[in-house]
């Protein structure tokens, strides 16, 4: 029966990787899944996850309105819930110029619903944090990051600092739990998220590739991304709630790290025409004074000629992820942005004119 199986609430699962884990969670048919939405009614978000999950699916998730500055919608959502499994978190396309439009909501959204996870009894509750909170550092030198690695959030940029701020928090409020109170917590840190996406409005993995793809982007600046499938990072949400040795881990998901130059020579291969991709190298000094006029500019500034992995071990030893290589990844997610629309070629629409 639908009632004997274990509920659990993933939060945002209209975001580009929230619709995955949910997905995910269906597909496996072990749980009976209940998702936070912003707007039920809002159709522009609804009906592609709708279509992604499939009729039948669909018609088996359960769907709460929740904000994340609203601990009451929060609390509603988790009461009579098993787990929780937390992807949401403000990702906007634009940097914002007051940090705590991100680190607010972070924080207190994790917070709320930390205290609702004691108060309803949860048994365990995953985390969806960032690579970010381990690699940036005053003098980024280390060659291979992981889990023991926390970035220091005096050098962050806003989006770095929330997540960093947000898993500290969620780590010591735990640490603080009685015996009576204390659930299982896990964290995941996915490096660089690219693959196939189910949604079709703006989220930030896909704006970067859309950018590189139309040229809006003048070159490849001498930066690393570590680099994952989301559908590895749906995986990781779904295992980590069902294997008994990931309780009170982090876990980095990162198949490998790439250059900027080497992202867009695999697009630029894989599209040869219709689009705009630059592959030439730009120099230092070119992306700085672009930092003056954009804040995400900026943000790659601190990461300039930095060679580093992040150490994926412990998620293929522990929770049995096999990655899918970094290179496909960035071709799924160009070619997902191509069917929804959210990305044009230039070719195609001289044709059809």
């Amino acid at each position: 029966m639908e009632s004997s199986k274990p509920k659990v609430l993933i939060t945002g699962i209209t975001g580009f990787l929230g619709s995955q884990v949910c997905k995910y969670f269906l597909e496996d048919g072990n749980y009976s899944v209940r998702g936070t939405v912003r707007n039920k009614n809002d159709e522009r978000k609804m009906k592609p996850i709708q279509h992604a999950f499939g009729e039948n699916n669909f018609s088996k998730l359960e769907l709460f309105e929740a904000d994340l500055l609203n601990p009451e919608s929060l609390d509603n959502a988790i009461q009579g819930c098993d787990y929780v499994v937390h992807t949401a978190s403000p990702l906007p396309a634009i940097v914002p110029k007051d940090e705590n439009v991100l680190i607010r909501p972070a924080v207190e959204g994790t917070l709320s619903i930390l205290r609702s996870c004691v108060k309803h009894k949860i048994k365990r509750i995953v985390i969806t944090s960032s690579s970010l909170t381990m690699c940036v550092q005053p003098s980024n030198k280390k060659p291979v990051y992981n889990e023991e690695d926390w970035s220091d959030p005096n050098s962050c940029a806003p989006y770095d600092k929330s997540k960093t701020l947000a898993e500290r928090a969620a780590w010591d409020f735990h640490s603080q739990l009685s015996d009576q109170e204390k659930f299982e917590l896990v964290v995941i840190n996915p490096a660089f998220i690219q693959g196939p996406a189910l949604v079709q409005t703006d989220f930030s993995s896909g704006i970067v590739v859309r950018k590189i793809m139309n040229g809006d982007i003048p070159g490849a600046p001498k930066v690393m991304f570590p680099v994952v499938d989301v559908r590895d990072v749906a995986l990781a949400h779904l295992r980590a709630i069902q294997v008994k040795e990931a309780a009170n881990h982090r876990f980095i998901l990162s198949d490998r790290s790439m250059w900027f130059k080497e992202m867009a020579q695999v697009l630029a291969q894989k599209y040869p025409s219709g689009f705009k991709i630059n592959t030439s190298d730009i120099k230092y000094c070119t992306l700085k004074f672009a930092s003056w006029f954009d804040a995400s500019a900026k943000t790659l500034l601190p990461f300039w000629g930095l060679e580093f992995e992040m150490d994926n071990q412990k998620s293929k030893t522990i929770l049995g992820i096999q990655y899918r290589p970094a290179s496909e990844a960035v071709i799924e997610m160009a070619e997902s942005l191509i069917q929804s629309g959210l990305l044009r070629s230039k070719k195609k629409t001289q044709c059809s004119s």
